[in-house]
């Protein structure tokens, strides 16, 4: 397995903990938003190991923010990370397994925010939507090769997703305790960690599921939008930041007892 991230320091720790759990990792660098270091990437690893015959593209960042007062520079970072490394990735390997005969699986990991519409995270969403819709167009241009596709979409998982996020229109103090609070409603009340994640991955490259969504949040938007798209816009629109503010505050202290009870367990 190969561990690739921007940030050296936390594949090193990724590939030290697959280590002590007796298996075999190894740390590479990448800025996935380059397509210029995918391509070497991909030589790399052709060069060191032979062809891929598994490509998880699991890297992001969101970002928060209605859709007019993102930027366009904020816009395209999301794009670039969330969206094009994505492609890039996909295209790299798709053909490197191609040009080996290798019968691989290609793993996209997309979100539960693909499925529905929102003004609290436009860009997020958008970038998402996309993921998903060139995952199902990948599958059926690679069917023909042996190779699967599929689109992870998961609902509150426990990450650092959210400690890493931006929350747009706000001054930057303010933008820290809106970062510190919602980081600690994604570990707290998220009822899944990444090892779901992980597990759902296994099972979709072994059966050849296509658009698989994880937790039951992401269940209800699958099949909400698709039952009733109009009610779904009219509760969206109604799901403004002042009303997200007021959730979170209520939540705090189920939050802070949640998290209590975890670090003693």
């Amino acid at each position: 397995m190969i561990i690739a991230d921007i940030d050296q320091a936390g594949a090193e720790a990724a590939v030290a903990e697959i280590k002590s759990a007796h298996g075999q990792a190894v740390p590479y660098r990448l800025d996935v938003s380059s397509e210029g270091e995918w391509e070497h990437f991909g030589t790399w690893v052709e060069t060191q190991f032979g062809a891929a015959d598994v490509l998880v593209n699991n890297a992001g960042v969101m970002d928060l923010g209605g859709f007019v007062e993102t930027s366009a520079a904020q816009w395209q970072r999301m794009i670039d990370i969330d969206l094009m490394s994505v492609v890039y990735g996909s295209k790299v390997f798709a053909r490197q397994m191609i040009a080996h005969g290798v019968r691989g699986h290609i793993v996209n990991v997309a979100s539960g925010a693909a499925f529905l519409p929102s003004k609290l995270i436009s860009a997020y969403g958008v970038a998402k939507h996309a993921v998903l819709m060139a995952s199902q167009s990948l599958q059926v241009e690679l069917r023909q090769h042996g190779i699967g596709v599929t689109a992870i979409c998961p609902g509150a998982i426990r990450t650092n997703l959210m400690a890493h996020g931006e929350r747009h229109g706000l001054t930057e103090d303010r933008r820290d305790e809106w970062r510190a609070d919602m980081a600690s409603v994604q570990t707290g009340l998220a009822m899944a960690g990444p090892e779901k994640v992980a597990r759902v991955i296994e099972r979709a490259v072994r059966h050849n599921w296509v658009v698989v969504p994880v937790n039951i949040e992401a269940w209800i938007g699958y099949y909400a939008i698709r039952l009733s798209p109009g009610l779904i816009r009219f509760v969206t629109t109604h799901l403004s930041f002042d009303v997200l503010e007021g959730l979170l505050e209520r939540a705090r202290p189920v939050v802070n007892r949640i998290s209590s009870r975890r670090s003693r367990a």
